[in-house]
Order: C-alpha cells, then sequence, then structure tokens
C-alpha cells in the first residue's frame, strides 16, 4: 500500500494516540514520531528544563506553548517520520494560523466522552481547564474540537475500552481500502 504522505492521528488528549500511535508504527514498519515529545524536547533545549507538556503550558502559557507547537509540527513533517500522533489541540492552532499539514491520511480515534473524561482526569486537572470547573472546560473543549477532528478525518476508529491490536487492525484495514492494499511504503 502506498501512503501519500504521514499517516497523521488525530485526536482529543486521552484518545490514545501515542500508544497506538506507536503500535501502527511498528505494525507497518514505519517510523513514529508524537509532537507533544518533540515539544517537551524543543522546551528542554531552550530553557534547559525538563518538563512535560502540561507542565509547560502551565509554566510558559498558551502563547509559548504554540509556537513549540508549530515548531514541533514543522519538524515532523519534515523528517521521513511515517505515522505522526498530533497533540490534542494542535489542529485547532493550526487553523487559526492558516497553516497546513503536508499531504497524508489523518486517522481521528474517536472515544467515547466519559471515558474521555476519566482518562484524562486520572493526571489531574490539565493546565488548559479551569481548575475551578474542569468538567465544563472538558465540555467546552470537546464541544469546539470533535467537529474539528471530524472535518480533517479521512478515517475514523473508535478507541473506547477496546484493545490496542484492534484498533491497530482496523486502522490498516482502512488505509488499505483507502490506498487499494499491497505492500506498505511511503509515496514520494
Amino acid at each position: 500500500m502506498k501512503i501519500p504522505g504521514p499517516v497523521i492521528l488525530i485526536g482529543f488528549k486521552g484518545s490514545g494516540k501515542t500508544v497506538v500511535g506507536r503500535a501502527l508504527a511498528a505494525k507497518l514498519g514505519l517510523e513514529y514520531s508524537d509532537t507533544d515529545a518533540i515539544i517537551e524536547g524543543l522546551h528542554e533545549i531552550l530553557k534547559d528544563e525538563p518538563l512535560n507538556c502540561r507542565e509547560i503550558y502551565k509554566k510558559y502559557g498558551a502563547e509559548y506553548f504554540k509556537k513549540l507547537e508549530m515548531e514541533a509540527v514543522r519538524e515532523a513533517f519534515e523528517s521521513s517520520y511515517a505515522v505522526i500522533s498530533l497533540g490534542g489541540g494542535t489542529l485547532m492552532n493550526m487553523e487559526e494560523s492558516g497553516a497546513v499539514l503536508k499531504k497524508g491520511i489523518m486517522v481521528h480515534l474517536s472515544v467515547e466522552k466519559e471515558t474521555l473524561f476519566s482518562r484524562i482526569m486520572k493526571n489531574g486537572i490539565p493546565a488548559f481547564f479551569d481548575p475551578t470547573d474542569p468538567r465544563n472546560s472538558f465540555e467546552k473543549y470537546y464541544e469546539d474540537r470533535t467537529p474539528v477532528y471530524r472535518r480533517h478525518a479521512e478515517i475514523t476508529v473508535d478507541n473506547t475500552d477496546r484493545p490496542i491490536d484492534g484498533v491497530v487492525n482496523e486502522i490498516v484495514a482502512a488505509l488499505k481500502n483507502k490506498t487499494g492494499g499491497g505492500a506498505v511504503s511511503m509515496a514520494s
């Protein structure tokens, strides 16, 4: 199967993009990148301070984080990565800035809303949620982001309480249908 550029995993925080992305890349024999990991690496280089995305956002704010995020997207797409996981807010920020992603196939990992909220809150209140009302923050972000994911997705796969291999196999089958099947390779 010839993939016209990277397979780009999109979805809300907690939808499983990193876990599914790593497994999908391994299954397809392709390289993998996660823009959140790139953001953390860029921040560490700039500030000589190892923080995760949640900590970066909380300490340095939305504008700083968005700048790192856009640089991370550029870096991911300039390299040879074939499966890329985007952060949950990346598409919204790219639409705001007018940035365009390179050709590829966007795969939306959807998760039932209550399961998603539980997954997110397992690690505490995210920095971009209102700490006094995390549930309403989640609802607002969910309502704002879900239509954007749907608009960009060429493939949507449910990742609510499913085994990772089942999700990966469904994505591979959808990619084969979309690209005409055959061996996996990146289109030139």
